[in-house]
């Protein structure tokens, strides 16, 4: 299983709109943060975590062809807003893409995509289908073990998820014992690390490193990273075994 970060960065982006800080105006391309969203594939599998409203231009980046699933934590705007770009996959296929989510999350998505859910109409370009479905509970995916990993979005329960020995957690505050029980044993570990100072729904630098090594992943790189963290500096300050994310990196063999 290879995995491509498709985007590491909050919900403004960065650059931010109108900001003209150190990290907006870098050059170093790491510093450039889409929307946070994770691909993971292989020959023949293709599962991604999250579809921002940046979705299009990284599976353009990274050459997505098709896809089996989408796993999405929750259905806050810089998450889900992509999901009409799923269209082109169920008009190849002729088939529905199945959307695996909590059942709050499902139920948000079937409001604002309504449209998606409508009686067909007999002309214009089609609408996306998408096959809902709750997870619960572990399952699989084209032969990929899937575990949901329920997390505290400040007072909002939402998920993480573990894809084999990968596992993706952002917008968090609180991971519970439970939750950090189903994490041993892994690889590649995508944490939420918003900004230097702890957040209302998101985990501040130290807690972050905190949370990563408590899991013990052999690597950690941090995610969904506001303009306030700017790469080269903020990595200096981590151990080897904790990097930050950036957008286009690739991961093999995991």
């Amino acid at each position: 299983m290879k995995a491509a970060f498709l985007g590491t960065g909050t919900s403004h982006g960065i650059p931010v709109i109108g900001c003209r800080c150190a990290v907006c105006t870098s050059q170093d391309p790491r510093n450039k943060r889409n929307r946070t969203g994770v691909w993971l594939h292989d020959d023949t599998r293709s599962v991604v975590i999250d579809v921002s409203t940046d979705f299009r231009a990284g599976a353009l980046r990274h050459g997505m062809r098709h896809l089996d699933a989408a796993l999405l934590t929750h259905a806050h705007a810089d998450h889900i807003s992509g999901l009409d770009d799923l269209r082109i996959f169920s008009q190849v296929s002729g088939k529905a893409v199945p959307l695996y989510s909590s059942v709050g999350t499902l139920d948000d998505i079937r409001k604002r995509f309504a449209y998606a859910f409508a009686p067909p109409k007999a002309y214009g370009g089609g609408a996306p289908q998408y096959d809902l479905r709750e997870a619960a509970e572990p399952f699989d995916v084209a032969g990929w073990q899937v575990t949901p990993l329920p997390v505290m979005h400040g007072p909002e329960p939402i998920l993480g998820w573990r894809v084999n020995d990968f596992a993706l957690i952002t917008d968090v505050t609180e991971i519970p014992e439970s939750t950090l029980a189903l994490m041993h044993g892994l690889k590649v570990l995508a944490l939420d690390c918003l900004r230097e100072k702890p957040h209302s729904t998101h985990l501040g630098f130290q807690q972050a490193v905190d949370y990563a090594k408590r899991i013990g992943a052999e690597m950690t790189y941090f995610i969904h990273m506001c303009h306030e963290l700017e790469h080269v500096a903020t990595e200096a300050r981590l151990p080897s075994e904790i990097r930050l994310g950036y957008d286009g990196l690739e991961l093999d063999r995991l």
